[in-house]
């Protein structure tokens, strides 16, 4: 077993990125305010290879994934930890059985698994980047994945162009290269494919302006290895890649190319990522491409080492929402204050009253849409918005408090999330509505109740008699009968 490092020797972190062909294990340390790299352990599950037309994930490519896992709990086991963070990408985010390898995952690791969005993956990916070379110049990254490719443009430590497109090596293996035959049609097939998915973001990209570009990950590694004879240093050009295009085809299969140093997954892969990558270079006027070593793996350990930085990205997330959605600032702050104070005396743990914070803060942006219906339209914006430092989990929960602000609770189901469990997810919905419910219409002057609870039952202890306050009687009432049909009583004096 490895000695175990000592307490001054630094804080202990670990990152997992449960990519679509490869998952990632970085174990580093965190001394003086640098992160000092200590372990690395990659492994090629391709966990979206054979998915189906759905996106299920396959039951042999779930094996492997949890195999590794496995491993990785070895791993992890041999050392002490400060914290871990494990993250999920395209393949999970998009297979309707991903609980089925979510549930066995956890068990292996005893550890929550978060999915991110594409977006939060670019983020995370130039984050990772970033934080490891000079972005001087206004830069393009890109990092080709198995189910999916980011497209990144930034400078210094900040992501200004975020996308994510549904290409990647993995999948476009699956639909253009499955029984390892390479042709010249075929290639032009994929390539055209990607091209096509590059429209989306391509006069945007080139009108933003970028001075130089940055690959990132296994795809564009391999393709950079073959092209400069093991040489990373030297960088991509549309003609190195267009010279490997045609090699590949001269082979005609996958399982004939005569690249020894390439492991055979990655062999199996190689056609459908150069065919993403040549289109990337086509479409966005690339000149030349330089390889990073750093990607989502190092992204995710920079912010664990400073968990500060992630808070205040979550926090700068909502405030640009209350700016762009011209949200009443006030308003959301009181509503706060007083949903803060309720939970405290439901017994609610403080580690959750950031989510009051949050759902405070943005519980009327379905305005934007229409009052009526103010809840439903929120939460629609809330599940289907860029929500820069939220995992989908926590993207998930944010949009259900949404919901569940006010109105009838008819439909009402939680939702089994990881980040919170339903015991004190109920808690949160009880003191947002009571608190959203006391200030209705603006009633700012109200002093706040000490509210008493005895299991499934909420008295609300009024300093002032509500005798001359028929509107707030009113609105108790209706609260009343909405929460009974969870079976909790609410009464007041």
């Amino acid at each position: 077993m490895e000695k175990q490092l000592a307490p001054n020797s630094g804080r202990i972190i670990a990152a997992i990125d449960l990519g679509s062909n490869s998952f990632h294990l970085g174990i580093a340390r965190v001394l003086d305010n640098n992160i000092q790299p200590m372990h690395r352990m990659k492994q090629r599950v391709q966990l979206a290879e054979n998915s189906d037309d759905a996106g299920n994930l396959d039951p042999e490519s779930m094996a492997r994934g949890l195999e590794c896992l496995r491993q990785f709990k070895q791993r992890l086991d041999q050392m002490q930890f400060e914290t871990i963070r494990v993250v999920g990408t395209y393949a999970l985010r998009h297979a309707p059985n991903r609980n089925q390898f979510i549930r066995q995952a956890r068990e292996i690791l005893q550890l929550p698994i978060e999915i991110i969005s594409g977006r939060e993956e670019a983020r995370l990916i130039y984050t990772g980047v970033s934080q490891n070379q000079v972005v001087q110049h206004p830069s393009l990254v890109i990092d080709i994945g198995g189910g999916s490719t980011e497209l990144v443009i930034g400078q210094g430590h900040q992501a200004q162009a975020l996308e994510s497109l549904s290409m990647g090596c993995v999948s476009y293996q699956s639909r253009f290269f499955s029984d390892g035959k390479i042709s010249e049609k075929r290639m032009k097939k994929a390539i055209l494919a990607a091209e096509q998915q590059l429209e989306l973001l391509q006069q945007r990209y080139l009108r933003f302006g970028f001075d130089a570009c940055i690959g990132c990950s296994g795809t564009i590694k391999a393709i950079t290895l073959l092209v400069h004879d093991g040489d990373l240093s030297k960088p991509l050009k549309l003609k190195h890649l267009e010279a490997l295009a045609t090699k590949l085809v001269e082979h005609q299969h996958t399982d004939e190319l005569p690249f020894e140093q390439l492991a055979e997954l990655r062999r199996k892969v190689l056609p459908s990522g150069l065919a993403i990558l040549i289109a990337c270079f086509r479409q966005l006027e690339i000149e030349q491409m330089q390889f990073s070593e750093s990607a989502l793996r190092e992204g995710v350990l920079s912010e664990l080492a400073d968990m500060a930085l992630h808070q205040d990205i979550r926090q700068r997330t909502i405030d640009s929402l209350q700016k762009r959605y011209q949200l009443d600032r006030q308003h959301s702050a009181l509503i706060t204050q007083s949903a803060q104070w309720l939970h405290q005396q439901l017994g609610g743990k403080k580690k959750h009253r950031v989510w009051l914070e949050f759902a405070s803060a943005l519980h009327e942006i379905g305005l934007h849409i229409n009052y009526r219906g103010i809840h439903k339209h929120g939460e629609y914006i809330l599940s289907n918005i860029n929500l820069p430092g939220f995992n989908l989990d926590e993207q998930q929960l944010l949009a259900f408090l949404v919901r569940w602000q006010r109105k009838k609770l008819s439909g009402f189901e939680l939702p089994g999330l990881q980040t919170i469990d339903d015991g004190h997810l109920m808690k949160l919905i009880i003191s947002l509505r009571l608190a959203i419910l006391l200030h209705l219409g603006r009633r700012h002057r109200i002093a706040l109740p000490q509210l008493k609870v005895e299991e499934q039952n909420l008295m609300l202890q009024f300093s002032e008699g509500l005798e001359d306050n028929d509107l707030l009687q009113a609105d108790l009432e209706l609260e009343k009968q909405h929460l009974s049909s969870l079976g909790w009583q609410l009464n007041w004096r």
